[in-house]
């Protein structure tokens, strides 16, 4: 038996992910363990850029370490919790390799539930930003510097299905549904395909958007994939 943290957040700027979960973070696992859960014994990681946010999550009651999680060195600090959250996170890294990397090592160190929150990179015609193209727009975030890694869901449930075969006593159960939608052409997340790299909303320099109805079904903007399961692990005692 060791001891673990309740939360640990990748990526987690000013907390807002550990926040939220404290909040309604039973959706996908059994009731009861975010009431559990103490602020204290949530701890949010970010990159050293990231330094600027260790007042605010501090202020919230949290702990705040600096570590680069494109290293083994950096994986290599994280440690056992209850709740692995990666809220708009996987898609920094370096590349879809990282991605897959830190999410194995999530559910490594997880007793109940791993949590990640993907903005959609899908380009399918059904929901995906292909619907967009179609009428020569685009999410802004597709085009993004700071998005190296174009994380799909799919991905996310290839990288936890190898986990699983590499883990075969495990059991778990996997969930996937849509965190955010788009239902009009008239959201400003969505913009002209040859919109600047980096653009972060519609403006009307950009020229008139095409007249479109309504999207039926919506577009999905962001996916949530978790992972639930049990595991015996020892309660951290906060100093």
């Amino acid at each position: 038996m060791e001891d673990i943290f309740d939360v640990v957040d990748l990526g987690t700027k000013k907390g807002g992910a550990i926040r939220e979960f404290l909040r309604k973070g039973d959706v996908f696992t059994k009731s009861g363990i975010k009431a559990s859960c103490r602020p204290i014994n949530c701890i949010g990681y970010e990159r050293e850029e990231g330094e600027e946010y260790r007042k605010d999550v501090e202020a919230r009651g949290y702990q705040f370490k600096i570590a680069n999680l494109a290293t083994e060195e950096g994986i290599a600090q994280l440690p056992k919790a209850r709740v692995y959250l990666a809220w708009h996170f996987l898609e920094h890294v370096p590349d879809k390799t990282w991605s897959a990397r830190l999410v194995k090592a999530s559910l490594d160190r997880c007793q109940d539930l791993a949590w990640f929150r993907l903005p959609s990179f899908e380009q399918d015609t059904k929901n995906g930003e292909g619907v967009l193209r179609q009428h020569g727009m685009r999410f802004t975030w597709t085009h993004w510097r700071g998005h190296t890694s174009h994380w799909l869901a799919d991905d996310c449930v290839r990288a936890i299905s190898d986990w699983g075969e590499a883990n075969p006593s495990t059991d778990y159960t996997v969930f996937i549904k849509p965190a955010d939608k788009i239902e009009s052409i008239s959201n400003r997340r969505v913009v002209p395909i040859d919109a600047p790299i980096d653009t972060n909303q519609y403006d009307a320099t950009m020229g008139k958007k095409p007249e479109v109805a309504p999207f039926d079904p919506p577009v999905v903007a962001a996916w949530e994939v978790a992972v639930s399961f049990n595991r015996s692990l020892k309660k951290i005692n906060p100093k």
